[in-house]
């Protein structure tokens, strides 16, 4: 988490967007910003809170159908902080494939270079 802010692209629902993460020191939070992949910005700064999906307040018709959700699958986490984001909280997919696979969580770290494709 030391190389903030972190734009990476992904695809979701069949087009690329670019998601840029940044942490918010005082208060210990993250913020996340969602633009088109010409870098025309759909939504910016939006808090990440534990359990409720992204973007919900926005009725963009840009925005992908599919939920983006902060999770905590292990239950420990109480809120999205520097200390257990990428630890055992991570931004999903809200959603189970028919094939009964895991739920897809975004590729969220200092290390990731290049675009992701889920499709």
């Amino acid at each position: 988490m030391d190389d903030l802010s972190e734009t990476f692209e992904y695809v979701l629902d069949g087009t690329t967007y670019l998601f840029t993460l940044d942490y918010v020191d005082e208060g210990d939070f993250f913020v996340i910003s969602l633009a088109e992949a010409d870098e025309t910005s759909i939504i910016t700064n939006e808090k990440m809170i534990l359990n409720q999906p992204l973007f919900k307040a926005s009725h963009d018709p840009r925005l992908p159908a599919t939920p983006l959700v902060p999770m905590d699958e292990s239950g420990q986490s109480k809120r999205v902080s520097i200390d257990n984001f990428m630890e055992t909280v991570f931004v999903c997919e809200d959603v189970l494939p028919d094939d009964g696979t895991d739920i897809g969580e975004l590729p969220i770290d200092g290390d990731w270079e290049g675009g992701y494709d889920d499709g």
